[in-house]
């Protein structure tokens, strides 16, 4: 695919978007008003390819023409001129997200798809701040993204099939294997699955029936999955979980809700953010 991405936001999940496109040959701009977190994702952009170069998985003319196909910028209004579909990569938060999509409403081509990656937030949310609505949807990648294949496509009641389809486009241009929802619902597939069992499993440590290490054991144990309920919020971000679970709790008001934020908001008082700070339900 010869056309360019635009990513908006330079944190952790819009790094690894904007690395897994140009690691397919995709051009992308990766957008972020904030300096300090473009110079992070620099670095890890950095260290992640280097990586890649030390385990013989890229040569280090690959590494550059990487490096070369992934343009900063803090500026979101010039990237969008030149770009032909965003995805919206910023916090877990509706008024941010729906000035970042208004943003890009306005400097984006006519032709230009608008796609957000969030997991809690859906598209029918933020597409009446744009002008295109039937262009709006959720593309939702998961983390790492360079490691995970799926992409889930969701589609808003006001998405058109042209949109749709070019989102499924998009995500295959990325090597990932979407997967259309088709209609909006909390959560969507993956996440509705596994976070009924997430939210199981915080109850459960909340309540003092287990520790989170020993049932991040259990699961591992008992049900084959490569990693527990706890490490996999440390690998996420326990901040970016706690946005996720807060937003959840005002929608539905799910007592199960009530012990994830509990003992989120213990961890991440006291800077513990999971893998990213080297502390978290574990230390690292």
């Amino acid at each position: 695919m010869s056309k360019r991405l635009l990513v908006a936001g330079a944190g952790t999940m819009g790094t690894q978007i904007a690395l897994q496109a140009a690691l397919q040959g995709v051009d992308v701009w990766l957008v972020d008003p904030s300096d300090v977190a473009i110079e992070r994702s620099r670095d890890e952009v950095l260290r992640l390819t280097a990586r890649r170069v030390e385990k013989g998985r890229l040569t280090g003319h690959e590494q550059a023409e990487v490096l070369d196909r992934l343009c900063y910028s803090s500026q979101l209004e010039e990237a969008a001129t030149t770009s032909d579909w965003a995805i919206e990569a910023v916090v877990e938060r509706l008024e941010v997200k729906r000035e970042v999509f208004s943003q890009l409403d306005r400097s984006l081509p006519a032709h230009a798809g608008i796609a957000t990656n969030s997991s809690s937030i859906v598209s029918s949310q933020l597409a009446g701040d744009t002008r295109r609505p039937d262009r709006c949807l959720n593309m939702h990648f998961f983390h790492p993204v360079t490691v995970m294949d799926v992409c889930e496509i969701v589609a808003g009641p006001h998405t058109s099939d042209a949109t749709i389809a070019e989102a499924e486009e998009w995500a295959r241009a990325l090597a990932r294997t979407p997967v259309l929802v088709r209609k909006e619902i909390d959560g969507f597939v993956v996440n509705r699955i596994l976070g009924a069992a997430s939210r199981e499993a915080f109850f459960l440590a909340d309540h003092g029936y287990a520790d989170p290490e020993v049932i991040d054991l259990a699961v591992r144990s008992g049900l084959g999955w490569p990693m527990g309920p706890f490490q996999l919020a440390d690998l996420s971000g326990l901040d970016v979980v706690l946005d996720i679970r807060r937003a959840r709790f005002e929608r539905l008001h799910d007592p199960l809700d009530e012990s994830s934020i509990r003992l989120l908001e213990q961890q991440v008082s006291q800077g513990r953010l999971g893998r990213k700070s080297g502390h978290g339900f574990y230390d690292y």
